[in-house]
C-alpha cells in the first residue's frame, strides 16, 4: 500500500516540471485543482523497483457536489510509446492515464480507494513503456488466458483502454507547444464476459458496447458485466465444428 499522498516536489528537470504544470492546468480547467500526488520516488516507501519510467499520480480531490477524486498519471507522456506499430508508422504517441475514484467521506475507505486507483494507473502506465502494446480504443490487457480478478472481491479481470468520458470533450487531448499531442486514456477495468467479447469480436466491438452501456473511467469493482457470457455450443454444434476443423 502507498503512504498518504504528498504535496508536489519541485526537484524535477525543467522539461518534466513544465509538462507537470501543463497537466495541472489542463486538469484544473476540466475537473478541478490538483492538490496532492502519489510520488513514484517516495509514495511506495522507496520500494519501487519496477522497470519503466517513474510514474507519479496526481490527485484532484472531491469538491462541492463532485463526490469522487480524479487521478491522472504524470511521467508517461515524457516518453513516446514504443510499440512496433507506432515506430513503423512514424507516430509519436504520448499518453497519460486517468481514473475516477469514488469518495464517500470515510477517511480510511477513501484512502484505500485512492491507493487502489493510483496503483492501477501506475501499473498500466509503466507497462505501456515496458511492453510493445498498443494503447488504442478498446484494446485489452489481461495477464493470463484465464486471469484472476484485478482486486480482491472485484468482478473485473482485465482492462480495456478507453477515452475518458467524465470530463468535457475538450479534455481528451492536450496539444503541446512543439506540436506533439498528449492523449488521455483510461485503463477501464472489464469483466470476464467483456474480455471474452473482445477476444471473439475485436476491441472495437467491446469499446462500442462499453460506450453504449454508459461505462466510464469511474472505478467500480462491483460493476456487473454489460454483455452476456457467450452461449455454450451444444454437442451437435461442437461435433460439426470438429468435423470442419474449426
Amino acid at each position: 500500500m502507498m503512504n498518504a499522498t504528498h504535496e508536489f516536489a519541485d526537484d524535477m528537470p525543467d522539461a518534466g516540471a513544465a509538462l507537470r504544470d501543463r497537466l495541472q492546468q489542463h486538469l484544473s480547467r476540466n475537473i478541478g485543482d490538483v492538490r496532492a500526488a502519489f510520488i513514484d520516488a517516495d509514495a511506495w516507501n522507496g520500494l519501487s523497483t519496477e522497470a519503466g519510467p517513474p510514474i507519479d499520480v496526481m490527485v484532484v480531490p472531491p469538491q462541492g457536489e463532485r463526490r469522487f477524486a480524479y487521478l491522472c498519471t504524470f511521467g508517461s507522456a515524457l516518453h513516446p510509446l514504443g510499440a512496433d506499430i507506432y515506430r513503423k508508422e512514424g507516430l509519436c504517441r504520448r499518453v497519460e492515464f486517468v481514473l475516477a475514484v469514488p469518495q464517500g467521506g470515510d477517511a480510511p475507505s477513501d484512502a484505500a480507494e485512492l491507493d487502489l486507483g493510483a496503483q492501477l494507473l501506475r501499473q498500466y502506465a509503466k507497462i505501456a513503456h515496458m511492453q510493445p502494446i498498443t494503447i488504442e480504443r478498446g484494446e485489452t490487457v489481461a495477464f493470463a488466458k484465464e486471469p484472476e480478478p484485478l482486486f480482491e472481491g472485484a468482478n473485473q479481470v482485465a482492462v480495456s483502454f478507453m477515452p475518458p468520458r467524465i470530463p468535457s470533450d475538450g479534455f481528451t487531448t492536450l496539444k503541446l507547444d512543439g506540436g506533439d499531442i498528449i492523449e488521455f486514456v483510461s485503463p477501464t477495468p472489464i469483466c470476464r464476459e467483456e474480455l471474452a467479447l473482445a477476444r471473439r469480436r475485436g476491441p472495437a466491438r467491446l469499446a462500442d458496447e462499453l460506450f453504449a452501456r454508459g461505462v466510464t473511467e469511474m472505478l467500480a469493482p462491483a460493476r456487473e458485466p454489460v454483455v452476456k457470457a457467450p452461449a455454450r455450443a451444444g454437442w451437435a454444434s461442437r461435433l460439426l465444428q470438429w468435423l470442419r476443423g474449426t
